[in-house]
């Protein structure tokens, strides 16, 4: 006789039979089955020796292999399911030594005990530093590393040091900038902002903090120094230099005043000579680096003075100090040098296009602009588009694209024009539309490719020109076209050009891209929808999220095996209806994020949906947050993620966790709506059990189902 494996057994569990029973709606999972196993403790989160970020409470949730045994962790006791799986909330633990913790769990059947311990780790907790003596957090000075600046800009500045102290920035030419000590705030974690709860009080101001914050405003009066070496203009390619104050200091000038022992965290420590020695060689090294770049010779560094580069328009300076920052306690003084290489740029910087890394392994063709340095995607750019670098900040630059407004891109997404220039604002002229069965395209005649922005709002879409100013004189729109009701722009501000588009419905989707002397936007038009029969001819790309990557439950279901056989569901059910249905995977080999969205493009799928079920981070209650929820990224997509929620709660019935607007790779496609669903919580233990329930699932594929055929009727109406 053939022996099924184990993986063979989990795909029939999960998947069914395919004429398997039609679920009906719930009121949530179906009862949890009973599991007799031998009694074992089975940890699944947190795992052995990892790193847990919350220091309160946190959750912890495994298996002991049979649903009538008892478990205490910590002497708590903790309910057990009647499959063996237990999910618990539990305090933090107090560290046994450093960062370790421990949870010791004792589970009981029938006079059978057996226990485990299991060790995690927690961060290092943040020095104390002393009110009564000067010490300095050098972890915590900020901003540091290599940033350029605008001549008169204000760089922000943040450091932590004794409470109730004075804190002052000493540069290099002599001048001094007080900081001024801010009230500490309690704040809710990040996780419990978007999943949880928000503490009441949880601004609440808490005394003194020890967080000093100070303003330098970049310029001339400076002096000679790290902090002030006018650039004009700086080779992009020149960007990866070693950082000049970064070096610990020379014994001499920066003394140790901090008890080090007691405050690790205060590494104001001397330098031998001899490796201060090898600290200056790096530095020489790193001026030569910056020259070679501008294709000049290095400069002469032996008397720390400027060295005049005027031909490149590139002044090097080798100083013999960097700012210090000094902090004063009654008649105790610490001070540590500013890890900060700052430089100025004049408002002329270098012209950068924008294009995606050749090797990275996430290409889309779209480069992603933020509104500042680490913040969130605000823009999708199609490759090419070029912009003037006016700052940078370590590994992302600043680009202008108009007046009053930047974006940030990240360093290897930009690349050098040398000898290009572009103009205060580039000629937009003529407008041509061509309708196509499928789409509207657009083409605008441009000077240069500049970044932009789509809005969409119902049924009109706007596409915004940065650095551009209007001669259109003709704006053709072809024969006529029933999805195109009129075309207009306007010149809103000196440098912003608008185009706005009327259609006679919502736009379905919509794409940009450069090409000789052009933009070109191509707005999609709906398909021809019968609301009688909503799926048919539709082409829907199904995607079951992970791996790589994916949650496990309390019995070690892992995700992605719940998530494929969902997809595999949905698309029966979707093919019954005459809907071409297509996957980003079809077993378990691991698929990149963007691998899948290129591959719903090419399809020129309708649909893109996502299909995940949910686990949360560190520090928020699972019993409190779990549920059902959709997210989506564009405005085209919003419909689509109330219509598939709502089917969804009709069909599971978990509790409503609403929709959202997120960030995320699955969700981000341009054009076609796109959604990613998180169903249920793979870490709740009826949840993760209902994820092996035939009926449970054909819920779950029937209230996508009917999410599906609610949006395509309304957009058929």
């Amino acid at each position: 006789m053939r022996r099924i494996g184990a993986t063979t057994c989990l795909a029939l569990a999960l998947l069914g039979s395919a004429c398997g029973p039609r679920a009906p709606n719930l009121t949530g999972p179906p009862p949890i089955p009973s599991r007799a196993g031998p009694l074992v403790i089975d940890v699944v989160y947190p795992r052995d020796s990892s790193l847990i970020t919350a220091r309160d409470s946190n959750f912890i949730f495994g298996s002991v292999g049979n649903g009538n045994a008892r478990l205490a962790i910590n002497g708590e006791a903790v309910p057990v399911q009647p499959n063996g799986a237990f999910l618990a909330w539990l305090p933090v633990p107090p560290p046994l030594e450093d960062t370790l913790v421990r949870y010791e769990l004792v589970a009981s059947l029938r006079g059978e005990e057996i226990d485990a311990t299991h060790l995690v780790r927690l961060p290092p907790p943040r020095v104390l530093l002393p009110a009564d003596s000067a010490a300095i957090d050098t972890l915590a000075l900020g901003p540091r590393g290599f940033w350029w600046v605008q001549e008169g800009e204000a760089v922000p500045i943040r450091v932590r040091a004794s409470p109730g102290a004075q804190v002052r920035l000493l540069l290099p030419a002599g001048d001094t900038i007080e900081l001024t000590e801010v009230p500490g705030v309690g704040a809710a974690s990040a996780a419990n902002w978007i999943f949880g709860r928000v503490p009441v009080g949880a601004t609440a101001a808490t005394g003194q903090s020890g967080i000093y914050e100070g303003e330098l405003i970049a310029g001339a009066a400076l002096g000679q120094g790290t902090l002030s070496p006018h650039t004009s203009p700086i080779p992009i390619d020149s960007l990866d230099a070693s950082h000049y104050c970064a070096p610990l200091p020379p014994a001499d000038t920066i003394p140790v005043e901090a008890d080090t022992a007691e405050f690790p965290a205060d590494t104001s420590v001397a330098l031998p000579d001899t490796a201060q020695a090898a600290a200056d060689t790096l530095a020489a090294e790193a001026d030569m680096a910056l020259a070679a770049a501008a294709g000049e010779q290095a400069p002469d560094t032996s008397a720390g003075a400027p060295a005049d580069t005027s031909e490149a328009g590139l002044e090097l300076w080798m100083p013999p100090e960097c700012a210090v920052l000094e902090v004063l306690v009654g008649e105790d003084t610490a001070r540590a040098r500013f890890p900060l290489d700052l430089w100025i740029v004049e408002n002329t910087g270098p012209v950068v296009a924008l294009r995606e890394p050749p090797t990275s392994p996430d290409r889309d063709g779209l480069v992603v602009g933020r509104a500042a340095a680490g913040a969130t995607t605000l823009w999708l750019w199609a490759e090419g588009a070029r912009a003037r670098v006016s700052g940078r900040r370590n590994g992302v630059v600043r680009l202008d694209l108009a007046e009053r407004a930047e974006a940030w891109v990240n360093l290897e997404e930009v690349v050098p024009l040398p000898g290009a220039g572009l103009p205060g604002r580039t000629r937009v002229s003529t407008v041509r539309v061509t309708g196509q069965p499928d789409r509207l395209e657009v083409r605008i005649s441009l000077g240069e490719p500049v970044p932009y922005a789509v809005e969409v709002e119902d049924r009109r879409l706007s596409l915004l020109l940065y650095s551009a100013y209007s001669d259109t004189d003709w704006l053709r729109y072809g024969p006529e076209d029933p999805f195109l009701r009129a075309v207009r722009w306007e010149q809103v501000t000196s440098d912003r050009y608008v185009l706005h588009l009327d259609l006679a419905a919502p736009a379905w989707g919509y794409r940009v891209r450069f090409q000789r002397g052009a933009l070109i936007l191509e707005v999609r038009k709906p398909p021809a929808i019968d609301p009688k029969r909503p799926l048919q001819g539709r082409t829907i790309v199904l995607d079951p999220g992970h791996p790589p990557g994916g949650a496990t439950g309390p019995t070690r279901l892992y995700e992605g095996d719940a998530n494929l056989a969902l997809a595999f569901r949905l698309k029966r059910l979707l093919e019954r209806e005459d809907a071409r249905v297509y996957l980003t995977r079809a077993d378990r080999r691991p698929v990149g994020l963007y691998e899948r969205t290129v591959r719903a493009e090419l399809l020129d799928a309708e649909i893109l949906l996502s299909i995940h079920n949910n686990a949360l981070p560190d520090g928020v209650n699972p019993f409190e947050n779990h549920g059902t929820s959709v997210y989506y990224f564009h405005p085209h997509s919003l419909d689509l993620a109330r219509s598939l929620q709502r089917g969804l709660l009709a069909a599971m019935g978990l509790r409503d966790l609403g929709i959202g607007r997120a960030s995320l790779a699955l969700a981000r496609p341009i054009w076609m709506p796109a959604v990613l669903t998180e169903g249920a919580f793979m870490m709740v233990p009826d949840q993760e059990a209902g994820l092996r329930n035939p009926v449970f699932l054909e819920a779950y594929a029937r209230g996508l189902l009917q999410g599906l055929r609610e949006f395509l009727r309304q957009r058929a109406q």
